[in-house]
């Protein structure tokens, strides 16, 4: 069975494992969200790890590179965001130069060190990424 990705008009993602297009749609409307879907396509890949919180609650981290890259395309303004702001100021002295950082682990383990200048321009990049398919 194909997985499908949902880029929801909120700006979250949803990834439903089915038989076919329609089964993955009636997945999404049983889940009984709040946004509407914006996209679907097929991808080819996914891995995410759940951790089990103190309170009995899941919480799900993507770490898989290739799971990373299936989602990017969904978030082309959050990733012109991010090339403008390595363009401007430079990648992080813990990077490597030659790989990408849109969406990668390393990325968030340097955010600290950013000026407030590039968290603004992430920041203006998510709320236009979550606001995009408002109309």
């Amino acid at each position: 069975m194909p997985l499908f990705s949902f880029r929801m008009k909120d700006g979250n993602s949803v990834i439903i494992y089915a038989e076919d297009e329609r089964s993955a749609t009636e997945g999404v409307r049983e889940m009984g969200l709040q946004s509407t879907v914006a996209s679907m396509r097929q991808i080819e890949t996914f891995a995410a790890a759940f951790s089990l919180s103190d309170s009995g609650d899941l919480h799900t981290t993507l770490l898989h590179p290739p799971t990373l890259k299936e989602l990017a395309p969904d978030y082309p303004l959050l990733h012109a965001a991010r090339a403008h702001s390595y363009a401007d100021f430079g990648t992080s002295k813990t990077d490597d130069a030659s790989n990408p950082v849109l969406f990668q682990q390393s990325a968030r383990q340097h955010v600290r060190d950013w000026k407030q200048r590039d968290k603004d321009v992430i920041g203006y990049a998510v709320q236009q990424e979550r606001e995009r398919f408002s109309n």
